[in-house]
């Protein structure tokens, strides 16, 4: 009777384990075209299931993003699933637990501060979701847990950018830069365009660098930095929303003289350009970025190739340009 006993507990034990353990999944990457931990629990739905945490909703660009996401998702008859952290990262920690929570089939997270998501992040991977990083890449650390990073070239567009001013701006002149280097991928294109400088050989340009922590106070650092600094004669600011306001309080300053340029190739950019106030943008195309991402979550789930590393193109638009660009549209 004692060994029967023993073989039925044995047995029930055995069959416990099995059902947790097809749960579980690595926190080793797969290789390109290897699906993770999600496949299995996608493929017995009637619908994928996809959680998008956002970083900042007040920026057009991740509005847009947003948009072109759930755009791509309904040509699929995808579900998506959402939140905004409002630029705050514990905000967006507790945010990726909530969408785990709703049992999702892969998430998908642009970084609010690309460093301080680890905690998140191992427990999205903790509960077999695989993960697709877009727009900032994560800390080294954080990065096996990711399946999939989408973004854009920033440092070449930094670079792009700085070989445009090395070729246009007088000996000693003197760039503000608006920077926000917690955010990895602004932080990138200011590095480019520094490296630019040095390889183009303007050694003599000189940075004033102010680091954006409130991008809603925009025209407070552009005021501080002109007082402090009026010989600076070009302004470069981490996105078009920042660059716009930075034009605008020149412009009150009457430093009208001063070239402003941005980051994305908003609308509102490029109609500032052809009406001669922005110098130049730089395009972050959400809706590229936007599809990209969706693709390499959908082929996760479903078991496609998806690439591990994928970055799409950025390009200057300038007033040499402009004429050829669509001003009411995101490119």
């Amino acid at each position: 009777m004692k060994k029967a006993m023993a073989l039925i507990l044995t047995l029930a034990m055995a069959i416990s384990l099995a059902a947790c353990g097809g749960s579980g999944s690595s926190s080793t990457p797969p290789a390109s075209g290897a699906a993770s931990g999600g496949v299995a629990s996608a493929a017995g739905k009637e619908k994928i299931l996809m959680g998008l945490a956002m970083h900042n909703q007040s920026a057009d660009w991740a509005v847009r993003f947003q948009e072109a996401f759930l755009e791509a998702a309904a040509e699929k008859d995808v579900e998506v699933t959402f939140t905004d952290a409002n630029s705050v990262a514990a905000t967006q920690v507790s945010n990726i637990e909530d969408l785990v929570s709703q049992n999702i089939d892969v998430l998908v997270v642009l970084p609010a501060d690309y460093s301080a998501l680890g905690q998140a992040l191992k427990y999205a991977d903790d509960n077999g979701v695989p993960i697709v990083n877009a727009d900032s890449r994560v800390v080294k650390e954080d990065q096996p847990l990711v399946s999939s990073f989408i973004s854009a070239d920033n440092y070449k567009a930094g670079y792009t950018l700085g070989e445009y001013l090395a070729d246009t701006l007088p000996e000693g002149a003197t760039v503000g830069t608006l920077n926000k280097p917690e955010i990895a991928a602004i932080g990138d294109r200011f590095v480019g365009m520094e490296d630019a400088f040095k390889d183009k050989g303007r050694d003599d340009l000189i940075i004033a660098e102010k680091i954006v922590t409130d991008t809603n106070q925009a025209a407070t650092y552009t005021e501080d930095m002109l007082m402090s600094t009026p010989e600076i004669t070009t302004f470069v600011a981490l996105n078009d929303g920042t660059a716009l306001t930075c034009y605008a309080t020149c412009k009150q300053l009457n430093r009208e003289d001063v070239r402003v340029y941005g980051f994305d190739g908003s609308p509102a950019g490029k109609q500032s350009i052809a009406d001669g106030e922005m110098a130049g943008t730089l395009v972050y195309s959400p809706v590229d970025l936007a599809r990209a991402s969706f693709e390499a979550a959908y082929a996760i789930c479903t078991g496609a190739d998806y690439e591990q590393d994928f970055q799409i193109p950025m390009w200057m638009i300038s007033p040499e340009n402009i004429a050829e660009r669509d001003l009411k549209n995101w490119e």
